[in-house]
């Protein structure tokens, strides 16, 4: 079997809509130096279909790791434990990649492997443009368009708020084999790769745009526009849910803590032990812990609807 210096994980679940689009973009790379896997998590509609009729035309690129039920955190899970090569890099089933965008990832991360070495746990990212489901534009820039900054990339930060998307990613295998398994308790794939790489690692981003982001009913976690209105729709839906994903933000970090807890700072190790007991606390307690430690998100609002509601 050709081995491949990189390998490109592919998640679907009823993916007919927009599969085509997003495997003709990797196929089109200019820098075809990657095997395509593929893992569907229980797709009811014509995907198998479709991943099939790619492998016969491709047979040397893509190959298909089989179905089940699984979820996007499960699905790209499996994925990542079934990669071997050196490199590694994510798909969404919805995107179109942009040409050139395996070349620009691999040279930035060239850049950074000759600085920190092969055996340091390197991720590097990149910016999207965010358009709808007919690739017409919304926005040039989805750091812009969510207010995020792609250089506060500390623990306290992460926690609350990833900044770096997946399906822009490329990580190498000193990170994978670092981050492995990604455990059940984690919010995505995505972001316990940067928890790793942060604390552990070196993260690079390239100030580019390499996809097309399709902001869709159907997204998993969708892309909002940083604004008062946003803030207010997203009050409007109601404590428990914000509550619950913030929630879910702290039973990551716990995780995380206890199986680094030999690797991290002794800052971090207290703020994680604080964590751990976040929801016994009282209401003013758990505040002066994001205090404390500067648990926050990038964007007076996100923050606000953070003390209001934790």
């Amino acid at each position: 079997m050709r081995s491949f210096p990189i390998q490109i994980l592919l998640a679907t679940y009823n993916s007919s809509r927009f599969l085509r689009e997003q495997m003709d973009s990797i196929l089109a790379q200019d820098c075809r130096v990657f095997e395509v896997l593929v893992r569907d998590g229980g797709s009811t509609d014509d995907t198998l279909d479709i991943i099939g009729e790619y492998q016969r035309k491709h047979p040397e690129t893509i190959r298909f790791l089989g179905q089940g039920p699984a979820t996007a955190l499960e699905n790209f899970s499996s994925l990542l434990a079934a990669s071997d090569a050196p490199l590694v890099m994510f798909s969404d089933h919805d995107d179109v990649w942009k040409p050139g965008k395996v070349k620009a990832s691999l040279e930035k991360y060239r850049e950074m492997e000759a600085e920190y070495g092969s055996d340091t746990p390197i991720m590097v990212f990149t910016d999207s443009e965010v358009v709808d489901s007919e690739l017409n534009p919304i926005s040039r820039s989805m750091i812009r368009f969510q207010n995020l900054n792609p250089h506060l990339l500390t623990l306290n930060r992460l926690i609350v708020q990833n900044v770096p998307s997946g399906n822009t990613m490329l990580v190498n295998r000193a990170l994978v084999e670092l981050a492995s398994p990604v455990p059940s308790a984690a919010v995505m794939h995505d972001h316990w790769l940067t928890l790793v790489a942060a604390t552990m690692g070196k993260i690079g981003f390239l100030p580019k745009p390499t996809i097309y982001y399709r902001q869709h009913s159907n997204n998993v976690y969708g892309a909002s526009y940083y604004s008062f209105s946003t803030f207010w729709r997203k009050l409007r839906l109601g404590r428990e849910r914000i509550r619950t994903r913030f929630q879910q933000n702290i039973n990551q970090a716990v995780a995380f803590g206890a199986r680094y807890s030999g690797s991290l700072s002794e800052r971090d190790l207290n703020m994680l032990e604080d964590l751990k007991v976040f929801q016994t606390l009282g209401p003013w307690t758990r505040r002066r812990v994001l205090w404390k430690y500067g648990i926050w998100k990038s964007g007076v609002w996100r923050n606000i609807g953070t003390f209001l509601f934790i």
